[in-house]
């Protein structure tokens, strides 16, 4: 039998199954099997699939339909004989060495592990590769504490193993029914492991969507994924709170650090996922969120109001907008470029900033090279004038007004940092101009291996 076993679901991932086979081929241990389940692609990710299964020993296929993804995962564990199973992306990899650094790692401990975290690398186009910071800050510990408050930032099943018996034992599989189950699986395999330890030196490597993608599918912050991401969080703090109380570590009230941290994180978690996508959300879905938002605000203590100035003050948080259509600007933009195909990845740039309070104006005759997906929105505006600036500056809400000729993409930190910048307002120009240099030679650094302080 196996030391691991790693499932790979796959659904018409032709374009980048190659290199998630590749980076499983070259592991320096064979101490493990690979389960690729297919759902049914109607690509060459088949073809490949078959082709890796025919040519390694311990490479296995299952082809049949699911309804999603967590369905081909569930059918995935079933089929599983490795004492842990890994859940691997088809558009993600893990270093050569991963495997056998997990299984030198487990060697190495004097008790079994339920879970096991390791590094986790983010790249992807618009982004900044980095490794995942909180990730980090448990990859190096051998036993993690029972009621750890990091664990609920990690709250993912990358850059994981998970021991099988533990979870047939504890019936835990993927739920198939929201968008989020993968979250809740993790969660409540946190909860009820005896066990979890860090493994410093296996690296899993996560392929981010597109920056310009970054409302998109679950990402998107639609009324039916708001609702998926309330009542996880929801079942969350009832499963905190019901495991707190069994284990006689006080009356769960609401006020005890654990449950506390829980509360605080699904409000972060609402700001991260859906209050910086602001113009996205439509008056129903801003409605819900703005209820929702508040109603964990009322049960935080003191202490985490503070900590949600400190970590989301330049959101405005810990308070948000009372209503949809009372969004403020941090400053208004007049976008004029030479040529039309620059508008679309510009445009997209400005949509994923992590500061959304913007409005962007265009040239009427350009109003076309907008992308379909932003019509409507309520920041975005085409105006018809023979003087461009003049009409746009006229109209514009906010006190800073910037000129954009530059259509190279901006970083999506700009905004972020143009709000904490101490510039007077006649500055701002020159300040915006600044940061975006910086913040774009700090990711090309870092992209190449290298860092560069932030400012």
């Amino acid at each position: 039998m196996p030391k691991f076993s790693v499932i790979v679901p796959v659904l018409n991932e032709e374009k980048y199954l190659p290199k998630a086979l590749d980076s499983l081929i070259h592991q320096t241990s064979e101490d493990f099997e690979v389960v690729i389940v297919d759902g049914g692609s109607t690509d060459g990710s088949l073809a490949l699939a078959r082709e890796a299964v025919e040519k390694y020993v311990g490479f296995y296929l299952i082809e049949e339909t699911f309804p999603n993804r967590y369905a081909a995962m569930n059918r995935g564990l079933r089929a599983a004989e490795g004492d842990y199973v890994i859940f691997l992306s088809a558009r993600d990899y893990m270093t050569d060495e991963t495997v056998e650094e997990l299984i030198k790692h487990l060697d190495g401990l004097e008790k079994t592990p339920d879970v096991l975290v390791f590094r986790n690398y983010l790249f992807g186009e618009g982004h900044i590769s980095h490794f995942s910071e909180y990730d980090d800050l448990l990859a190096p510990v051998p036993e993690f504490p029972k009621y750890e408050n990091l664990v609920l930032r990690i709250l993912h099943i990358e850059a994981k193993a998970f021991r099988r018996a533990f979870l047939e034992n504890r019936r835990i599989e993927f739920g198939e029914n929201d968008a989020f189950e993968d979250m809740r699986f993790a969660f409540r395999c946190f909860r009820d492991a005896k066990l979890a330890s860090g493994c410093p030196y296996a690296v899993y490597e996560t392929l981010l969507p597109p920056a310009a993608d970054a409302a998109a599918g679950r990402r998107a912050p639609t009324l039916s994924n708001l609702r998926d991401f309330i009542g996880l969080w929801n079942d969350i703090y009832a499963a905190a709170y019901d495991k707190v109380l069994g284990d006689g570590e006080g009356v769960p009230d609401g006020s005890e650090s654990y449950l506390q941290e829980v509360l605080y994180r699904s409000v972060c978690e609402l700001l991260e996922r859906f209050y910086i996508k602001y113009w996205f959300l439509d008056e129903e879905t801003y409605r819900l969120f703005h209820d929702e938002y508040n109603d964990r605000m009322n049960r935080l203590v003191k202490e985490k109001h503070e900590k949600l100035q400190q970590m989301f003050g330049w959101l405005g948080a810990p308070y948000i907008f009372a209503e949809y259509k009372d969004a403020s600007f941090l400053c208004s933009m007049a976008l004029k470029f030479e040529k039309k195909e620059d508008y679309a990845p510009f445009i997209d740039s400005l949509y994923a900033q992590r500061f959304p309070f913007f409005e962007a104006f265009v040239d009427a005759a350009d109003a076309d090279a907008v992308p379909e997906k932003y019509d409507g929105m309520a920041n975005l505006h085409a105006i018809e004038s023979d003087n461009f600036f003049a009409a746009a500056r006229q109209t514009a809400q906010a006190q800073i007004f910037l000129v954009v000729r530059d259509p190279k993409p901006l970083d999506e930190n700009v905004l972020k940092n143009l709000r904490g910048s101490k510039a007077p307002v006649f500055l701002r120009q020159t300040a915006f101009a600044r940061i975006r240099k910086a913040l774009s030679l700090r990711g090309t650094l870092r992209d190449k291996g290298m860092d560069l302080a932030a400012e």
